[in-house]
């Protein structure tokens, strides 16, 4: 606890200047909109208005990280406050310049959840934080680092806030720059870390935003009931590498998070004002479609992405990504909680509101078509049958795709092919063998179609020979058996990882903490 709120903001702007003034490397400061880093950002700005204005020569970049899938309230009170703190900066001459940093399409929560089907996160496969958070603030970061040589990170991680966050301000040893630390992250070794305020507490926190006026405009009154809305006491900050939890527990942080079973801070904020009661369908969505269930297992396809296409865990296969039908599902189901919203929205930001950009459609769109082989080309139907509207089509996709009769011929085909191969083995398995039969013939013309007007024949026969190695199985029960012919070879896995994603590319099971600032 701090002794003395007026001494210590003292202290800390004393030494924001000489550090300021000391050389040239450009600042970057984390901001979420929350107490902590609101707070680290007012310090800076109080002690360089104190500075004469020849001396204001470096920038100070304020970054805020827009994983599109926040808490609506709270990305409009960022957003809002990122403007205002733009506007006066210009006013009082002052270098701060903020910018929202969003991820890149590939990276984004939809894209990956209903394009590629990565299933919800989970406290052990983390796989949006690198996506969403980690990529998108490292790599401004680092290329401001690269391009000035050094930079200087201000973080506003505090050692009361969490055991986990305390251990990892441990580790962040005071280097030579006596009041720095090098950052743990190698991809930014060339970026040094200062932590302000990681000694004060709570209280301390409050007592600074309720005695000093905030210099951007933002009344102290409405961030205070922003956090009056919801508990416990935390937000979600920007995070930059894997040391320290990113989320979880927090309270400002994505409504699609499954780190926890309820999303309290949502809860808390429609039942403590009326006026919010406009997100009741967004919380209904996450909680029925999003959180993870003991049904979810059939969701998901039996084969993996990547080479381990087949793998056991207590004789089971580990299921891959979600199906098609069921992320046709979670596609409508996200554009019917948007519609329900934009209907009875009482504001231009409620009627307006995206939960999903036509960015997303349009890629996860290409993803079903180009990367799955699903030239059924459902997402217009969805799009129109949700919303309302047609959707506008890319005719660049539209070629890769075939008409509802030659695809209703293809699986009266496969029908009759699998009725007749298996007329007395199992027939409540048809089903399954009927779409495995499809989805095999489907995907090599789906191949064929998309190369054949590109000439590429090598890559043709490439992804023929990857459709076969990943359909080699009629049914799940076939390819189980062959896993446990093999079984010596699969690898020890986790308790968790049974309900992991078994993703191509995801990040490592055994690591996910995140640096919080």
């Amino acid at each position: 606890m701090v002794e003395d709120i007026d001494q210590e903001v003292e202290r800390i702007k004393d030494l924001i200047k000489e550090l300021y003034l000391s050389d040239q490397m450009p600042w970057i400061v984390g901001y979420s909109g929350g107490k902590d880093s609101t707070t680290c950002v007012q310090l800076i700005w109080m002690a360089l208005s104190e500075l004469p204005p020849e001396k204001r020569s470096k920038p100070i970049h304020v970054i805020s990280t827009d994983t599109l899938v926040e808490n609506p309230i709270v990305s409009q009170w960022v957003g809002e406050s990122l403007k205002k703190m733009e506007q006066e900066a210009i006013k009082q001459k002052l270098p701060f310049f903020p910018h929202r940093l969003v991820p890149e399409v590939k990276n984004r929560f939809w894209v990956n959840l209903i394009g590629k089907g990565y299933p919800s996160p989970r406290p052990r496969f983390r796989w949006c934080t690198d996506r969403l958070k980690i990529a998108t603030s490292t790599s401004f970061i680092q290329s401001l680092s690269e391009t000035k040589g050094e930079a200087i990170l201000v973080l506003g991680s505090r050692k009361a806030e969490s055991a986990a966050r305390s251990r990892t301000l441990a580790k962040y040893s005071k280097s030579s720059r006596s009041h720095l630390s090098k950052n743990s992250n190698p991809k930014l070794s060339r970026v040094w870390v200062l932590t302000p305020i990681e000694d004060w507490e709570n209280d301390d926190v409050w007592e600074f935003i309720g005695t000093f006026e905030n210099p951007w405009g933002v009344p102290s009154s409405d961030l205070l009931e922003l956090y009056r809305g919801a508990t416990p006491d935390r937000e979600c900050p920007v995070v930059v590498d894997t040391s320290t939890q990113s989320c979880g527990d927090s309270r400002f942080g994505c409504f699609v998070c499954t780190m926890v079973a309820q999303d309290k801070s949502m809860q808390a904020m429609i039942v403590n004002d009326s006026s919010k009661e406009w997100m009741k369908p967004i919380l209904n969505f996450r909680d029925n479609f999003l959180v993870p269930k003991d049904t979810e297992r059939k969701n998901r396809e039996f084969k993996r992405l990547g080479p381990n296409t087949f793998l056991l865990f207590r004789d089971q296969l580990v299921h891959g990504p979600y199906t098609q039908e069921y992320r046709a599902r979670l596609l409508y189901e996200l554009l019917k909680t948007q519609k329900e919203i934009n209907i009875h929205g009482h504001d231009d930001f409620t009627r307006n509101l995206e939960l999903i950009s036509r960015e997303e459609l349009n890629e996860i769109r290409r993803i079903w078509i180009e990367e799955k082989g699903e030239i059924e080309d459902l997402l217009p139907e969805i799009y129109s049958s949700a919303i309302g509207h047609d959707f506008a089509i890319d005719s660049q996709l539209t070629s890769s795709t075939l008409s509802g009769e030659e695809l209703r011929l293809l699986k009266n085909t496969c029908k009759q092919w699998v009725t007749k191969e298996y007329v007395s083995d199992a027939p409540e398995k048809n089903e399954e063998r009927i779409k495995e039969s499809y989805e095999l013939t489907r995907n090599i013309l789906a191949v064929s179609l998309k190369n054949s007007k590109l000439g590429k024949r090598s890559k043709q026969l490439d992804a023929i020979g990857e459709i076969l190695n990943r359909h080699a199985f009629i049914d799940e029960d076939e390819a189980t058996l062959f896993a446990k012919k093999y079984a010596s070879n699969s690898r020890m896995l986790p308790d968790e990882f049974l309900e992991a994603s078994p993703q191509e590319d995801t990040p490592a099971i055994e690591n996910e903490l995140m640096l919080t600032i």
